[in-house]
């Protein structure tokens, strides 16, 4: 989502045609952050200009003039005190993970495959992240930075051979939907216990068997405000 020195980013798209649009140099403040490789079905950003657009002619304009992988679904006006990512309350991300023993190959950049994963043990221990907890062994985040933070819920959904881990939290940090989600898979799949993750809660570390759930699995999927 955000800008990168040296690689395209939905956040730069946006500024570029935004500015070519109102002809002023626009900032764009975002609901989420996401990595490369991670999806983002309902994304919210907002932005300060002096010009006033219809709106529907703006989200015509930005769709026809953004690549064809982002496209803009509403347009609104906002109060001034809006702010995409302060005035979020809860951010809900979903995870898909493909069950199946051979994954279909226009699936590989969407899911995890993970064959003949135990569900049953994947929802014993979701809530084990449930709840204000310091997730710092659970990001990628530099230290120096707050890192406790306070998971609403974690549900698991499974329809044939797709599995949706469905997470609410007031904030993430950086990777940590990923490396929540690989641990559970961990768990799942016996590489890893209950012990050991009660102990990385408590100042341990990851086991070094902890398998990490990939980019390409995870969405953004609204924010709440």
């Amino acid at each position: 989502m955000q800008r990168q020195s040296d690689k395209p980013t939905i956040q730069q798209s946006l500024e570029d045609i935004l500015n070519k649009l109102f002809c002023a140099n626009i900032h764009i403040n975002y609901a989420g952050r996401t990595d490369r490789g991670v999806h983002a079905l309902s994304q919210v950003v907002d932005f300060e200009a002096l010009k006033l657009f219809d709106l529907e002619v703006l989200k015509r304009a930005l769709n026809a003039l953004l690549p064809a992988d982002i496209r803009v679904l509403k347009a609104y006006l906002v109060d001034d005190n809006f702010h995409s990512r302060y005035s979020c309350i809860f951010r809900d991300y979903v995870y898909i993970i493909n069950t199946a023993d051979v994954c279909m190959p226009f699936l590989k950049n969407y899911v995890w495959h993970v064959p003949k994963l135990n569900i049953s043990r994947l929802k014993e221990i979701k809530d084990l992240f449930v709840g204000k907890k310091d997730f710092a062994v659970f990001s990628k985040t530099s230290t120096g930075r707050a890192t406790n933070r306070f998971v609403k819920y974690i549900r698991i959904k499974q329809k044939g051979f797709i599995v949706a881990i469905f997470i609410r939290s007031n904030a993430f940090l950086r990777g940590m939907v990923r490396l929540i989600v690989g641990t559970m898979v961990s768990y799942a799949k016996e590489k890893t216990t209950k012990d050991e993750i009660i102990r990385s809660f408590n100042g341990g570390k990851l086991p070094l068997s902890l398998l990490k759930a990939p980019a390409c699995g995870l969405y953004f999927k609204r924010a709440i405000y």
